[in-house]
């Protein structure tokens, strides 16, 4: 294990700082018998028989992508699975470290900030970060199949965000009270080298989302905060190939697909840009009400799906840049994903409508996921969880293994 600690930290500013009121979106009504129905009727006509299995009511009323979601679950130090189809978290898992209480209440993310997740393109290698205190942060690796930890490596200060290059060689780890990245080779679990990227970088672009396939694009993009700027990443020859200025503070940054466009969510000058990466020119600017925080493209390139500091999410054509429908979550809906079939979004809120849930969770009102159905923009669910959850990634049942008919799952 390599340790390093790192000078020149900047002070940076608490953004997105959970909200007291939530703005509630209602869930779609349950389906439910006439009341005048009598009972025997309405029982012979809609009760699910007895040892039938009600898939449809077990996921809330609508099935989800048949896979799971693996969630990097914030302050609470650990990281979420969850069924997709069902919507129900399944088991969690808690990063191994020593506890240290927040000292400095102007660096986001805390201290125990579980907030990236990762898997390798073969879905057999899972990597999270988690800062055990704020000099030096610590990427850890699981096993998918036993969930339990592999391996640990020093990075540097405050690991935001963390994305693997297309062939799974290197990881990329933005240290956001930095000035760099950590090269990480991912055969030895040991640190490179460094890349100078300037003050704050916080996000890099990932470099794969659902099927196992690697974005097609020679270039990773990183938000630098402190910098202001983006900065373009030659993964193959590891070395900056242009810094592309911005006026002000971005934050997610993702690139489409098919890996022709780069998006980018400009939290503090409330717009979108979209990058041409080919040419590495900016070929669209445009205005978001709200401060755009987190945006996702869809599977099919079409559309983007932008969340706002201001609790607004909104649908974009990727074509005529038209926004197709606009919603509202609860309390900073910012770290969105999709599903691999594009049909339902989940973004990951800084907190949950406190009606619903009256009661707190480690000290701090419930935060979690919201679902949305892409086609119309209505709410399907929501997964309350404990702190705030941060990046998604989508993985197939077989990441984690299927039983086999040898396993008696009646004794485990």
């Amino acid at each position: 294990m390599t340790e390093r600690t790192l000078s020149g930290v900047p002070n940076r500013r608490l953004f997105l700082a959970g909200s007291a009121g939530a703005a509630g979106i209602a869930a779609l009504a349950a389906c439910s018998s006439n009341d005048d129905t009598p009972a025997a009727t309405a029982s012979s006509a809609t009760a699910t028989p007895a040892g039938q299995f009600d898939e449809v009511t077990n996921a809330g009323g609508k099935l989800g992508w048949a896979g799971m979601a693996v969630i990097g679950a914030g302050q609470s130090n650990k990281l979420m699975i969850i069924d997709a189809k069902y919507h129900k978290i399944v088991t969690t898992i808690y990063n191994e470290g020593a506890f240290n209480e927040r000292t400095d209440p102007s660096k986001y993310p805390n201290v125990r900030d579980s907030h990236a997740i990762v898997f390798t393109k073969d879905f057999k290698r899972m990597f999270t970060a988690s800062a055990f205190t704020y000099e030096v942060s610590t990427i850890i690796e699981y096993d998918p199949i036993t969930l339990r930890e592999v391996a640990r490596v020093d990075a540097g200060t405050g690991s935001h965000h963390i994305a693997l290059t297309p062939d799974d060689k290197f990881l990329y780890v933005a240290n956001q009270y930095g000035a760099d990245l950590t090269v990480i080779d991912t055969a030895t679990m040991t640190v490179t080298t460094t890349l100078p990227v300037g003050e704050g970088p916080d996000y890099i672009s990932p470099s794969m989302y659902w099927d196992g396939l690697a974005i097609d694009s020679p270039y990773m993009f990183v938000t630098v905060d402190g910098a202001k700027t983006i900065a373009v990443i030659d993964w193959k020859k590891n070395e900056i190939a242009k810094q592309i200025p911005i006026p002000a503070s971005a934050h997610g940054v993702n690139l489409t697909a098919d890996g022709k466009h780069c998006w980018v969510a400009g939290l503090a000058f409330k717009e979108v840009w979209q990058i041409d990466v080919a040419s590495l020119e900016i070929i669209k600017k445009l205005p978001i009400p709200g401060s755009p925080v987190h945006i996702s493209p869809s599977p099919d390139n079409k559309y983007v799906y932008i969340t706002t500091a201001d609790d607004l999410i909104y649908k974009v054509d990727t074509t005529t840049y038209q926004t197709l429908w606009q919603a509202e979550g609860t309390v900073i809906p910012a770290h969105t994903g999709l599903t691999p079939d594009g049909k339902e979004l989940w973004t990951l809120n800084h907190g949950m409508d406190t009606e619903r849930y009256p009661y707190l969770l480690g000290g701090q009102p419930v935060e979690g996921v919201q679902i949305w159905d892409t086609e119309t923009g209505a709410l399907i669910g929501e997964i309350p969880h404990e702190a705030m959850p941060h990046e998604i990634q989508f993985v197939p049942y077989a990441a984690f293994g299927t039983p086999t008919p040898q396993q008696d799952i009646s004794t485990g």
